[in-house]
């Protein structure tokens, strides 16, 4: 074993493998930070440069650029609430809030030492598992996954501190969301509409930038064209990057237990990056102290998520290589470069290539250093364009989410979407419905679906007495009823006072009428495609009547009582920022929103970014003739260059274009 850790070290660190390493960590970065790209892109771009290459060379190069690509994912996310990654998503709950503080270079040097530290810790955790894996390994089955994905679910209720009711409607439609597309059991189509394209279902990418990127800018142009994501002047100093480095290593304890439990969900083949990071975040939520400001801006929340994000690759990487199961997606990608560079994945790994495994761990441990550290020099220089004002800002962020809306899957239905996720998320965070829940019940709802139906077929409902369920089911009992119970306390301590934002009614009645219509299209399946759609529009149904008439017979009085009592204090509710939006200041921006994508379908991308840009910056921005050009002229060439020249992408180019191919053809 001494020998095979000393010749994998060998191997890692030969000045070839170095170089390769450093430069794979700056391509992960690079797709990382790019919203709609990621790391399953870059695997698939560059398998094909490894072919012939030595074996090893070419597995530390793909395996280091997918080892830091979710590092590079979370910049977006802290900066713009734009997550580079789905993984990192987790990271905006707390991590974009801390930049509207003017904290963002804390949370960046968070991120950026807690993703490196989490990498580390997952590789020797992985070193560490590698003689008992197999006993780990076969003591999940679909029941036991099944359970662990039911007590993430049971989340919903720490990432819903306002209102849970509101939180549990927001997960109920995303788990709705999640059941759109082919039923892989039965092959229906559920939620279709006879439309081919959402046959495969919804894309989490395309969901996740509409839900916070549009939503965001959305919210931006609402305050004006001098409106800005983070309050005041204040720059982002180094001296923060290093408060958050700090802060990583102060709560070790907490990065530590995160990290190994990241590892550990990474091992579970089909669960991934995005169940470990919110098991984490509500672990965190659930055993830190003082933990009423996680979700408004704690950097405990960025540490959590950002210690398993990096983890879990180094859980993940050990059922690829010991019984050649990918771990994740990434994996399976991983899995076939393999098989390209002559290695086969199996147990015979553990034997006669056993510093090639050892190798590998180092690889993981170099590259996420090398990672963390190569984004500290430009992290603080990043940092500043969350102060530039947003007739500046919002270009350039929409024309990158709603390519990487495209981008993901190629199909211009997806761009359309993305509008309708973006009208939506503006809504939830207008009416204070949580968007986290949401998200995390399309991430669990396929999975769960997919393992109930297992569970089903090989045990019946005798898989909840299998000892693991049993205990995670316990344990998902107990923490919903704790946290149900915690939450009510604190409410009930400090009084907290129940205001009803205005068009809160109509928007919940909204959403109880998408519950109402879910089930009645459900009523056309079969059995199999229908039980889990209808008891989650049954339960999201049911709460969200039952918040109506709670809205309608007590929210008046409740109202009155508020604004009499701040009349006779002399309080007022100020905004999250000095800009303060207006009705008429929100529809004008979604105006704007509608413009945008009104030019993209008939004109195509290219055309597009260019007249959005004049057009918005002048009459919105009322920007000068050089700064219009400058700032045009920059973007759509930056734009070419990254997707036009380096990735030899093909952006849509709108009915204009459809229909000048097709009359030269």
């Amino acid at each position: 074993m001494l020998e095979a850790i000393w010749q994998g070290l060998m191997m890692a660190t030969s000045l070839k493998v170095l170089g390769l390493m450093l430069v794979a960590c700056f391509i992960g970065n690079f797709f990382g930070a790019v919203p709609g790209l990621g790391g399953n892109l870059a695997l698939a771009l560059l398998i094909p440069f490894v072919f012939g290459w030595e074996p090893f060379a070419g597995l530390a190069f793909l395996l280091s650029m997918h080892a830091v690509v979710h590092t590079g994912g979370s910049i977006p996310g802290i900066l713009f609430a734009i997550p580079g990654t789905g993984p990192t998503v987790a990271t905006i709950v707390d991590g974009f809030p801390m930049t509207k503080m003017g904290k963002g270079g804390q949370a960046m040097g968070a991120q950026l030492a807690a993703s490196g530290l989490g990498g580390v810790i997952g590789a020797f955790v992985l070193a560490l598992l590698i003689p008992v894996v197999r006993p780990i390994a076969i003591a999940f089955g679909s029941p036991e996954v099944l359970m662990l994905i039911v007590f993430g679910l049971t989340f919903v209720v720490i990432l819903s501190r306002d209102s849970i009711p509101k939180g549990f409607m927001s997960a109920m439609l995303g788990l709705l969301l999640s059941t759109v597309g082919l039923n892989p059991h039965t092959g229906v189509g559920r939620f279709t509409f006879d439309q081919l394209w959402l046959w495969d279902g919804l894309h989490i990418v395309t969901v996740v930038l509409g839900l916070f990127a549009f939503a965001e800018m959305i919210d931006l142009g609402a305050r004006g064209r001098g409106g800005q994501i983070a309050k005041g002047e204040v720059k982002m100093p180094w001296y923060q990057l290093w408060e958050g480095t700090v802060a990583v290593f102060t709560n070790w304890w907490l990065a530590l237990r995160t990290a190994v439990i990241g590892t550990f969900i990474g091992i579970i083949p089909g669960l991934g990056g995005d169940v470990a990071t919110w098991v984490c975040y509500g672990h965190a939520v659930q055993t830190c102290k003082n933990n009423e400001n996680f979700g408004k801006g704690d950097i405990r929340g960025v540490i959590a998520v950002e210690t398993a994000n990096n983890a879990k690759e180094g859980g993940a990487l050990l059922p690829t290589i010991v019984f050649g199961i990918p771990g994740s997606s990434g994996m399976a990608l991983l899995l076939g470069a393999f098989l390209i560079l002559g290695i086969t994945p199996g147990p015979q790994m553990l034997t006669d290539h056993l510093d090639l495994v050892w190798g590998m761990v180092w690889v993981l441990v170099i590259s996420n250093i090398f990672g963390a550290l190569s984004l500290y020099p430009i992290s603080g220089w990043m940092g500043k364009l969350a102060y530039i004002r947003g007739s500046l800002l919002i270009p350039p962020i929409m024309v990158l989410a709603g390519i990487g809306a495209f981008l993901i899957r190629g199909h211009w239905q997806d761009f359309i979407l993305v509008a309708f996720t973006g009208l939506l998320g503006f809504s939830m965070k207008k009416w204070k419905y949580s968007r986290p829940p949401m998200i995390l019940g399309f991430i669990l709802g396929r999975l769960a679906e997919d393992y109930l139906h297992k569970s089903l077929a090989a045990w019946g409902f005798a898989f909840l007495l299998r000892p693991v369920c049993l205990g995670l089911l316990i344990l998902s009992i107990a923490s919903l009823g704790y946290s149900i119970w915690h939450q009510h306390r604190e409410k009930k301590l400090k009084k907290k006072k129940i205001k009803i934002v205005p068009g809160e009614f109509y928007f919940t009645l909204f959403i109880f009428l998408v519950f109402v219509m879910g089930f009645y299209l459900s009523t056309n399946w079969g059995v199999k495609s229908r039980l889990l759609p209808q008891v989650i529009v049954i339960i999201g149904g049911v709460i969200s009547l039952w918040q109506l008439i709670k809205m309608k017979t007590i929210a008046k009085s409740r109202e009155e009582a508020v604004e009499a009592e701040d009349a006779k204090t002399g309080k007022e509710v100020l905004p999250d920022t000095k800009q303060k939006s207006t009705p008429r200041s929100e529809w004008t921006m979604i105006m704007w929103v509608g413009i945008f994508f009104t030019l993209t379908i008939l004109l195509g991308f290219w055309v597009s970014i260019t007249l959005f840009s004049v057009m918005f910056l002048y009459f919105f921005g009322r920007e000068s003739l050089k700064t219009i050009t400058i700032f045009t002229i920059s973007l759509w060439v930056g734009i070419y260059v990254a997707f036009g020249v380096v990735m030899k992408a093909s952006l849509f180019g709108g009915v204009l274009g459809y229909l000048i191919e097709n009359l030269s053809g």
